[in-house]
């Protein structure tokens, strides 16, 4: 009996503990949320290969609560930072069809959102950028 009870413990355990290869926890989306202060929508084609990046300037009061829908399954993504003249990726995907994640920016900056296209043919995205607290949007470079 103690066996079972110590295995049972153990799953528990594990089970809460989740998988780390996971994609990044989707936006809450509760009742509780207030509406953006700005919305920004945009549709790109991607030819193969092809990578562009957008830049957010925000911290942490803010947050960018960001959407991607690609036409076929092989759009990669991540947002990321260059702070000390590193690279710090704060979440990423790769060969999805759609990604939803709530950006809260750690530090005051400069933050980048890069989409790719990992197909060997043109890859269509939606994208739809929700934006509360100050963060603003400066576009695709």
């Amino acid at each position: 009996m103690r066996t079972e009870s110590c295995l049972l413990v153990l799953l528990s355990v594990a089970a809460a503990c989740g998988d780390a290869t996971s994609t990044p926890d989707p936006i809450d989306g509760g009742a509780g949320d207030a509406a953006p202060r700005q919305v920004v929508m945009d549709t790109r084609t991607l030819v193969a290969g092809e990578l562009i990046e957008g830049t957010f300037v925000g911290g942490p009061a803010d947050r960018a609560d960001l959407h991607f829908t690609a036409s076929v399954a092989e759009l990669d993504w991540n947002i990321h930072g260059h702070a000390g003249g590193g690279t710090q990726t704060v979440a990423e995907g790769f060969n999805v069809l759609s990604a939803d994640y709530a950006f809260t920016p750690s530090a005051q900056g400069d933050w980048f959102v890069l989409l790719r296209n990992s197909s060997a043919a043109p890859l269509d995205v939606t994208v739809r950028l929700e934006l509360h607290g100050a963060i603003t949007w400066s576009g695709w470079q």
